[in-house]
């Protein structure tokens, strides 16, 4: 009997067990995750977690309302005229693909001589530059009086590479022809071309005319930010960056001309017979000048020091500036294009820098997790180099964060995308970056135990049933052992009074 007792207890303590482990699994939501050491937070002036603007998409605000990449609108330095004479200016830092200056950037002006920038391109992607050309006259006999030529003559046969070099060095309007009828056979079919590829660099606003950018006969238009766009471009192509670099260049004899010996016009270069304007740090560049559209200039030009906030690397355009002579001469007194040039690279030289704004593993803000045993920290996962004011540091600078669907809830994973961040210096929106989740975040009452079950949980009603199941089998099977053990209190009771019975009965015997 003692041992059947025994037994019932034990099978409903079990039951007990049992019963209980039914509401703690239907309840549990996941297996516990291990909380991380985070980082600090980033050192910058953080302006705090904002609601987005419907409006903003991420990845455009930098360039809407920022100067990242050739199209930002909002250049760091501004817009405002900062050059005497220019009517269309842009200083775009290639390493960091930033919009250093611009001023009317986008206002439609004549390529003059840098349009042969896109018919040298098309002419190299066409042919190899050691292709020879033969030259007809017949339509280089059209161009009028004055005109810049190296002199070709009919049947005259040049490499590709040479009439390159006559269109760069010499702003030669005839090699240019040649070329273009050489490639697509006639003129108008080449200018076809050269409106193609431009579109296909992203030049909204260029059109051109000719091959030649001559505008006493045509019409062609471009602005400033399409200039840069065609010589980040063009770049690309190695022969035309040894085009675009090189200061003089000797055309070899042909069956019908002398060797003719070209030097650069591009006077900010080496061995030019304008010292003034020379700059070692340019490296590239093609001029243009004509009376009734004034004095355009694009650049390449770059640094290289042992500090690397100061390796800058630039492409530079300047159109639409005003040449002046000396009263009753011919002598120049100001050159325009390229006395702004100067201008131009001291500002993006002398005042601004190169800096990391953000790096791979870069802890930044904390972010408040709802239900969370503790807030998520943020981290960057790429490096972000910008250009910034040579006086700035980073607490200048303006960051702020956007948490994805407004707000974190609890558990949230390492490696988690937990919103995006811009950074700001003043009204210029310099980068945009997605935001990463460092380490994990446990809701705030799991206690990284799982209590395991046979109960198979289905969904939240299925999970509230078995909740209010395992209660009320609480209530019976403590009734139910309170019961046994009362019972099995009067039964020792009862036992002891017979004993007591039976031993009063032998002491009266």
């Amino acid at each position: 009997m003692k041992k059947m007792k025994f037994l019932w207890l034990l099978l409903g303590l079990a039951l007990l067990f049992q019963c209980l482990a039914l509401p703690v699994s239907a309840e549990q939501t996941a297996p516990a995750s291990t909380g991380e050491t985070v980082g600090e937070t980033l050192p910058l002036d953080a302006g705090g977690v904002k609601e987005q603007d419907p409006k903003a998409v991420y990845g455009t605000v930098s360039i809407q309302n920022g100067c990242h990449t050739i199209n930002g609108l909002v250049p760091l330095a501004g817009t405002e005229r900062k050059l005497d004479t220019a009517q269309g200016v842009f200083l775009y830092e290639t390493a960091t693909n930033t919009v250093v200056y611009s001023y009317n950037p986008d206002t439609k002006l004549c390529p003059g001589n840098l349009a042969k920038m896109v018919t040298a391109l098309i002419a190299l992607e066409s042919c190899e530059p050691d292709e020879m050309v033969k030259v007809n006259s017949v339509n280089i006999s059209k161009l009028p009086i004055g005109s810049l030529d190296v002199k070709l003559k009919h049947d005259e046969q040049l490499s590709v590479e040479s009439l390159i070099y006559c269109m760069f060095l010499e702003n030669a309007n005839d090699a240019a022809i040649a070329l273009a009828e050489h490639v697509a056979g006639t003129q108008q079919a080449f200018v076809s071309l050269m409106n193609a590829r431009v579109k296909q660099m992203g030049c909204t606003t260029t059109d051109f005319s000719n091959v030649h950018g001559l505008e006493t006969v045509s019409h062609s238009y471009t602005t400033a930010r399409d200039m840069a766009k065609i010589v980040v471009e063009a770049m690309k192509n190695e022969a035309f960056k040894k085009a675009f670099g090189t200061t003089s260049y000797t055309v070899p004899a042909t069956d019908r001309s002398e060797e003719r010996k070209l030097v650069t016009k591009n006077y900010m270069m080496e061995q030019s017979d304008i010292l003034e304007f020379i700059d070692s740090r340019v490296t590239g560049g093609v001029q243009s000048y004509h009376s009734t559209t004034g004095a355009n200039l694009a650049i390449t030009a770059e640094t290289k020091s042992d500090d690397p906030t100061r390796n800058l690397s630039y492409v530079a355009v300047v159109l639409g500036a005003v040449r002046t002579t000396v009263p009753d001469s011919w002598r120049i007194q100001y050159y325009g294009n390229f006395n702004e040039m100067v201008e131009l690279l001291s500002l993006g030289f002398d005042k601004y820098k190169v800096n990391r704004l953000l790096y791979e593993g870069m802890s930044l803000s904390q972010f408040p997790v709802a239900g969370g045993e503790s807030n998520a920290v943020g981290q960057a996962i790429v490096d972000y180099d910008s250009v910034v004011p040579i006086a700035a540091t980073m607490n200048n600078l303006t960051v702020n964060y956007f948490i994805t669907d407004g707000d974190l809830t609890a558990p949230v994973a390492k490696d988690q995308k937990i919103g995006t961040m811009e950074i700001w210096y003043r009204n210029c929106c310099m980068a945009e970056a997605e935001v990463y989740a460092m380490g994990n975040v446990k809701a705030a009452n799991d206690t990284g135990v799982t209590i395991r079950s046979t109960a198979v949980r289905r969904d939240s009603d299925e999970s509230g049933i078995l909740s209010v199941i395992g209660t009320i089998c609480v209530i019976i099977l403590g009734l139910a052992m309170a019961y046994l053990a009362f019972n099995a209190y009067m039964r020792s009771r009862m036992r002891a009074r017979r004993r007591r019975r039976r031993e009063a009965r032998r002491r009266n015997y």
